[in-house]
């Protein structure tokens, strides 16, 4: 096989060169402001940090900012570590911060995913050489969840290079320097003088579109993690004397409808009928090993704003199917959904059952298959073929309810689903500074988007990955993956 022919083999080597396996790897390169989504995010770690980060509880930390306060509800001062530098040698400190954030809110950025992320923010300056501070357009208390996002490039290497120039150079704070990019692979020197010093000399990062491809390479010690696996691929690697791992995230997983094309879809009866209509324990039990949680909302019960008080979705095949004959579609209708094959646990077989469920109500969901790329161009362009996709309502890295409504909402510049009726709600949660407002706003509007039925809402998601057994450390928590953790050890 070809991607065999692409790794390195020999164990010798092996204890030197970490070597994962990913389904894709950034279009970007080593520009960690355009693409904000999975499996990306998982890349950008190795060589960048935020100023914050979220804990595996939904909880914020501090992270290369170390303290933060809100001046008044237009401004924020945010104190800086002073023991990092950059993994050419150029210290860390508040020129970083301005210079990214000169860039992310000018008309050079238009591009960059994480620019629309940050398009709140209308000015920063540098107090001192650790100490910025952020003036905002409007009241923005949701920025230190935010700054997860605002990876830190050096300010000369970006000035003299520019973005392209720097994608193909990247210099970061963190533990891994790219030394050379292809088409399936990235190839890293370990930063020594890094503040999350690394263990292993170097690392590949390297994509495999197939989990298959992935599990048998880590079988054949050719890869000594193999990430977006399903159960039964991560159980085959510890069959095979390797390790099993699964986490919960804060994404939760949906087949999302266009709304407003005039189709059976646009009538809330029908969007309601096809979420009774789905089996999910049966789903999550067979094809996901039982793992994740039941969804009651698009939200995951750890993010911030999730709402406790509304229960599960049941699964009612008697009530969809009233439904659909309340709505004028007794017999049911056809509709197709797009969806990405190999970058989630099990996701062909997830897709196959879903729409075995809906045959039970008269209802045909034919399932076209596209790469990663396409999705995420129709998701910045607007340009979709189906009636539905597949994807995520991601919280990370915020892990706040309203982080995937900038998609998910008429926020977003090409929206799938825009209701104004909820706006002023989604608006008002993103600047009130009253905690207890705040929360009670993101519950009102989880509750509308549960009400709305505005996607079928299927679980949260639970990644699976695969192991040597000589791997130690490894562990992914929004996002955000500490490669300084991952050892070998004695075999």
């Amino acid at each position: 096989m070809l991607l065999f022919g692409l790794l390195i083999a020999s164990a010798s080597q092996a204890q030197d060169v970490l070597r994962i396996g990913t389904t894709a790897l950034p279009p970007t390169l080593g520009n960690p402001y355009r693409n904000t989504g999975t499996p990306h995010i998982f890349t950008w770690s190795a060589t960048f940090d935020g100023l914050t980060r979220i804990d595996a509880t939904g909880t914020l930390q501090p992270w290369l900012a170390k303290d933060w306060e809100s001046v008044d509800q237009l401004t924020w001062r945010i104190k800086l570590r002073d023991d990092v530098t950059f993994s050419n040698g150029v210290p860390f400190n508040a020129d970083a911060v301005v210079s990214v954030l000169d860039y992310l809110t000018s008309d050079a950025a238009v591009r960059e995913a994480v620019a629309r992320e940050f398009s709140f923010v209308r000015s920063s300056r540098a107090l001192d050489l650790y100490t910025v501070e952020i003036t905002t357009k409007i009241p923005a208390p949701h920025l230190p969840r935010t700054l997860p996002l605002l990876h830190m490039v050096e300010p000369g290497q970006w000035r003299r290079l520019g973005p392209e120039g720097f994608s193909r150079e990247p210099v970061g704070t963190g533990p891994y320097h790219p030394t050379k990019f292809s088409a399936t692979k990235i190839e890293y020197d370990a930063v020594p003088t890094s503040w999350r010093k690394p263990t292993i000399p170097r690392m590949e990062k390297i994509a495999a579109p197939e989990a298959y491809a992935r599990t048998q390479a880590v079988m054949a010690g050719q890869m000594d993690i193999a990430l977006a696996l399903g159960p039964e691929e991560a159980d085959a690697i510890a069959d095979a004397g390797g390790q099993s791992l699964s986490w919960p995230t804060a994404a939760l997983w949906a087949i999302n409808f266009h709304h407003g094309r005039g189709n059976p879809l646009d009538d809330v009866r029908v969007r309601e009928a096809l979420n009774l209509a789905v089996d999910r324990q049966g789903l999550i039990d067979g094809l996901l090993a039982g793992k994740p949680e039941l969804p009651t909302q698009p939200a995951t019960s750890v993010v911030y704003g999730f709402d406790p008080s509304l229960p599960p979705i049941p699964y009612d095949v008697d009530r969809a199917r009233a439904l659909l004959a309340e709505a004028g579609y007794p017999d049911g209708f056809s509709f197709f959904m797009q969806g990405v094959i190999g970058s989630g646990a099990n996701d062909a077989a997830v897709f196959q059952k879903v729409a075995q469920d809906l045959l039970a109500i008269g209802v045909t969901m034919e399932i076209r298959t596209f790469p990663v790329a396409q999705l995420i161009r129709s998701v910045m362009e607007g340009e979709w073929d189906g009636d539905a996709f597949g994807v995520t309502f991601a919280s990370e890295p915020t892990v706040d309810v309203l982080r995937p409504l900038r998609n998910h909402s008429c926020l977003w510049v090409h929206p799938w689903y825009c209701d104004e009726r909820i706006m002023p709600t989604i608006e008002e949660a993103l600047v009130t500074f009253d905690e207890n407002k705040g929360l009670a706003l993101r519950h009102e509007v989880m509750k509308f988007y549960r009400e709305e039925w505005v996607a079928l809402y299927l679980y949260q998601i639970v990644r699976f990955a695969g192991t040597r057994a000589n791997v130690r450390g490894f562990s992914e928590v929004n996002g955000f993956v500490s490669y300084e953790d991952i050892q070998f050890v004695e075999e």
